[in-house]
């Protein structure tokens, strides 16, 4: 397999090919997971690179021979058309004085002194030329959400430069510590090229972990806020960096318990701009926090006007209503939440708990049975489940043998899980001295008597919902 093989081009002169074709390569041989691959990925980039200036001289010496053929075609073509007197003389007098005119002794080269170099820009240094450019796009706001504007910048020479590749991340992540409100899939593509994910720990040795963990929250949309809402409002005049750190500011101080602090960011930044669904439902779960369901269900109520796709809004508002007791506008909600997540045990639970209160046990056991069966350790399916089953509240039918062993089989499961869930470290303690001490038999039987314990309050607790 010849190197323009294993590097998958054809042999070429052009360096900035042979850098891409080797940087693509190196994604399939890393050097911690396949040395060998990488070790031949290393050793065919080298041997391209100090052929490609021969290669280069070659596509050179060829192209000037077939211009040199194809002038010579053309001269001989015209041979037999016989030149005029007048052009036939002068070019006998010109030779003639190239002849008998001899060179001037005193004659010099012109030197290439310093008021020439000052003449000549500067080159202006290829890493410098890049950051100038993200930074013209990132200051276009439309361009700075446009991933196919990031898909070409990020196409450039220069990133695919593997011998600058080091230098020129850290000049980027240098510039994005300042200029970090990109959109998620923005975030992806930079990691695509970078690598910011396998090379977290290199990262922390250059850059803060709070910045490293928000590049990772990022790439990951673990803390994702959306920038779509604002393609229709890019003519109007809104302070953008301000909005969008008032907004992230606002997401901190929620996810730390701090709603006073979120509460004065989300007031400025609602002043300055209110159709960011992102925004209304921070504002909704604000006013779950400090007591005022009202407010809280008209900024979901916001969210999903201004963005009806999004179930996030549905199922604060679903919960809401559920607890003010009104049943059927929660389902409502709860119905698109399962359009488009139909394993959503949280809203199919809800949805049953709904029924159960409105009386209709049917239905609410069929859908508890389905939350179930998709997850039965799901502990308020399971509880509500079996309030459905509650001979007060359920005139029962005969039930299938088939179904009711099954329903056994979840339920010893579910028992077992929440047995080792209460006795857990009591096993684990056992054990362990078990290891390293002949323990006597009392301590055993104390272990058992947790576990039977433990057993009895499962079974009596179920008891007490069964019946």
């Amino acid at each position: 397999m010849s190197i323009w093989d294993i590097l998958g081009v054809e042999a070429t002169g052009d360096t900035s090919i042979i850098r891409k074709a080797y940087a693509k390569k190196l994604r399939i041989y890393h050097p911690e997971e396949d040395p060998e691959g990488y070790q031949r990925l290393r050793e065919a980039y080298d041997s391209a690179m100090k052929q490609a200036p021969y290669i280069k001289t070659e596509e050179e010496d060829t192209l000037f021979s077939e211009e040199g053929i194809t002038t010579n075609n053309a001269a001989s073509n015209s041979a037999d058309a016989e030149p005029s007197p007048a052009y036939a003389a002068g070019t006998a007098a010109q030779q003639q004085e190239r002849d008998t005119v001899p060179p001037d002794p005193e004659y010099t080269a012109p030197e290439y002194t310093a008021v020439n170099q000052h003449k000549q820009p500067m080159p202006l240094n290829p890493i410098h030329q890049f950051i100038s450019q993200v930074d013209e796009v990132y200051e276009d706001f439309s361009l700075r959400i446009d991933s196919g504007t990031w898909e070409q910048l990020l196409d450039k020479d220069i990133v695919w430069d593997v011998e600058q590749s080091e230098e020129l991340q850290y000049a980027l992540l240098s510039y994005l510590e300042d200029h970090r409100h990109l959109p998620r899939q923005v975030w992806q593509q930079l990691d695509i090229m970078f690598h910011f994910s396998e090379n977290r720990d290199e990262l922390l040795d250059r850059h803060s972990e709070a910045f490293v963990d928000y590049i990772m929250r990022q790439i990951h949309g673990t803390t994702e806020l959306r920038y779509e809402c604002f393609k229709p409002h890019l003519q109007e005049n809104i302070d953008i960096e301000h909005y969008l750190d008032l907004r992230e500011h606002a997401q901190s101080m929620l996810m730390h318990n701090e709603p006073e602090e979120a509460g004065a960011h989300l007031a400025e930044a609602y002043a300055m701009f209110a159709d960011d669904p992102d925004l209304q439902l921070m504002r909704g779960q604000y006013y779950l926090e400090i007591g005022e369901p009202e407010e809280a269900l008209n900024s979901f109520s916001q969210a999903i006007r201004l963005l009806p796709e999004d179930i996030d809004g549905y199922r604060y508002r679903a919960q809401i209503l559920f607890d003010q007791q009104k049943y059927e506008a929660a389902i409502q909600d709860l119905d698109p939440i399962l359009e488009r997540e139909p394993q959503n045990t949280d809203a199919l639970s809800l949805k049953g708990r709904c029924y159960i209160e409105l009386g209709e046990m049917d239905q609410a056991r069929e859908i508890l049975k389905q939350s179930n069966q998709l997850d039965n350790t799901h502990i308020h399916s399971f509880i509500y489940l079996c309030l459905t089953a509650n001979k007060q509240n359920y005139d029962r039918r005969d039930i299938d043998p088939a179904e009711k062993k099954r329903v056994r089989r979840n339920n010893m499961l579910f028992y077992v899980l929440m047995v080792l869930r209460l006795s857990w470290l009591y096993i684990l303690v056992y054990f362990v001295l078990q290891l390293f001490f002949d323990l006597h038999p009392l301590f055993t039987g104390m272990l058992v008597a947790v576990l039977l314990w433990n057993s009895w309050k499962m079974l009596r607790t179920h008891r007490v919902i069964a019946t």
